[in-house]
């Protein structure tokens, strides 16, 4: 197999390296130094590409389109900052996934899957390294909670899901040795988070490789019931009067209070104006309507539902923008040569996208936008411009 081109190598380094660098999120300057060096390889990148004579690929045509919707939406939000306030750095989170799909996009070629399965191994391994340690663990109320090397227990079992997903796609959604291994080292790091929602997104992942790999029926229902075991013996050794559970007699405790900051959000947006309605009510909007129809002594937060979160900060035109960017991200990630094994995982990346929504705002977290524009990228990695239309090659 071919060498990458060596002006390919940087940004390669840099896509392998994205995971490694959530555990600096207490440091501003490792993420925006990030976006300034993936900018710099990828234009590096592509005048290597040009001086070897690789053809630019088709599709980027449409990223100068969709950098002017980026542009439009930025202006947007800062319009939004400028009229209510709010600080800039949350216009930067929100617009990161799309300026990070641009940069690497721009220049990637068939060698991105082999740099975002790395990463993806990388996630999975050095965590679960950090399960022995006080360090991958914080005491979440009650219950003593896995997080690794993430701020918080959700981020690490999204990225857990997403990482197994694109190593699946890496594999080809061969069920190998080293794909079964991965599943298993992330299905005990999931459940030790005690990310209950995740717990349902990782089923979905699994049956989706599963289903992928021509798994039948009969025997998803014998990994179900291995993976349950295995579920089962961690709940048991851990100590499962420290997991969270799944009793729905009480609403308030079940959602841990989010009920109660959906039901003030809804009553407050009833009440919104129509240029409310269009426009939203700034970048905290959805923490300033929470308090305002709080009762004394209910905490406030923001609003734990990302559609819930749009609609009360940017309105039902922000709401059709951002959407309107992440569907033309999701086109220009696939193309008709797309090989048959590799077809369906946008759709199921998409969907755990949306899942985790239900219960948190996704926007404003680069751990919860970036993991899905990864397997976009690993899918329009797949073909590319002249030679790279070739299918990708058996992993070695």
């Amino acid at each position: 197999m071919d060498l990458p081109l060596f002006s390919s190598v940087p940004l390669l380094f840099l896509v392998l390296a994205k995971p490694l660098t959530d555990a600096f999120y207490e440091v501003g300057a490792v993420k925006y130094g990030y976006i300034l060096l993936l900018g710099l390889a990828s234009l590096f990148a592509r005048y290597g590409m040009a001086f070897q004579g690789v053809a630019t690929d088709p599709r980027n045509k449409s990223l100068l389109a969709y950098i002017g919707l980026i542009a439009l939406y930025f202006f947007f939000l800062f319009g939004l900052a400028v009229t209510y306030g709010g600080p800039p750095s949350e216009i930067f989170k929100i617009i990161s996934p799309f300026v990070f799909f641009v940069l690497v996009a721009y220049a990637a070629d068939r060698w991105m899957i082999y740099a975002l399965a790395a990463g993806a191994v990388l996630t999975i391994c050095v965590n679960a390294a950090l399960l022995p340690f006080d360090f991958g663990w914080i005491q979440w109320g009650s219950v003593h909670t896995f997080k690794g090397y993430y701020f918080f227990k959700t981020d690490l079992a999204y990225a857990l899901c997403f990482a197994t997903v694109i190593y699946a796609l890496y594999s080809r959604n061969t069920i190998t040795a080293v794909l079964a291994l991965l599943m298993a080292m992330a299905a005990v790091q999931i459940i030790l988070s005690n990310s209950r929602l995740n717990y349902f997104t990782f089923l979905i992942a699994l049956i989706f490789i599963a289903f992928k790999g021509g798994i039948s029926i009969r025997m998803i229902i014998r990994f179900g019931l291995l993976f349950g075991g295995l579920a089962l013996i961690v709940m048991l050794v851990y100590d499962p009067t420290k997991l969270l559970g799944f009793d729905t007699s009480n609403e308030r405790a079940f959602t841990q209070g989010r009920s109660d900051i959906w039901t003030n959000l809804i009553i407050g947006i009833t009440n919104f104006s129509p240029l409310e309605w269009l426009f939203g009510r700034g970048l905290s909007g959805d923490i300033v309507l929470a308090a305002e129809n709080s009762l004394p002594g209910e905490d406030i937060h923001n609003a734990h539902n990302e559609m819930l979160h749009l609609l009360t900060t940017q309105g039902i035109f922000g709401l059709i923008f951002y959407m309107v960017l992440w569907i033309k991200m999701f086109r220009m990630s696939h193309s008709p040569d797309m090989p048959k094994w590799a077809r369906g995982t946008g759709t199921v990346a998409l969907l755990l996208f949306i899942l985790q929504g239900l219960t948190t705002v996704v926007s404003l977290f680069a751990t919860k936008t970036w993991p899905l524009v990864m397997v976009l990228l690993a899918l329009r990695g797949l073909s590319s411009a002249t030679d790279q239309h070739k299918q990708l090659g058996s992993p070695s």
